[in-house]
């Protein structure tokens, strides 16, 4: 109920200042949260760092997440989703989403129970072929290995 509230109040046009930083972590409000809350932050212009850290997301709101990256008026330069549980599908849609985000520059995927599955590392190629402006992947606590190709 309060992702739904705040996804509202994010909305264009909403009657609320314009919010850049919005830290929501150790908060557990899983997938249906994140969905609820993106559905004001994927037409967001204004912000600038979305962190969802340790929220119980799973791929059920990955498809959320591509959303917000994708939409076109994005501002979202750092997206911090440390802690999750994306597994590999979730991280595919994100990933593919991230590859498409004009301005993102930090994406944290850090401890998402994630491995190398081709698919996965080609989500990963795809997103560090196609989006320039990407600095800082975090990858780290996941089940990659040196033996990844």
């Amino acid at each position: 109920m309060g992702c739904e509230f705040l996804g509202k109040t994010l909305k264009p046009g909403a009657a609320c200042p314009p919010i850049v930083f919005l830290k929501l972590d150790h908060n557990m409000f899983g997938s249906a949260g994140c969905n609820a809350l993106c559905e004001g932050l994927k037409t967001n212009e204004m912000i600038k760092t979305l962190s969802m850290c340790y929220c119980g997301i799973d791929q059920e709101g990955s498809r959320s997440l591509f959303e917000v990256l994708i939409f076109q008026k994005s501002k979202l330069e750092e997206l911090i989703l440390t802690g999750n549980q994306l597994r590999n599908e979730g991280v595919k849609q994100v990933l593919n989403g991230v590859s498409i985000a004009k301005e993102l520059k930090k994406i944290y995927l850090a401890d998402n129970q994630f491995n190398e599955e081709e698919s996965v590392l080609e989500g990963i190629k795809n997103c560090m072929a196609r989006n320039k402006s990407l600095a800082r992947y975090d990858f780290r606590n996941n089940d990659l290995k040196d033996e990844g190709k």
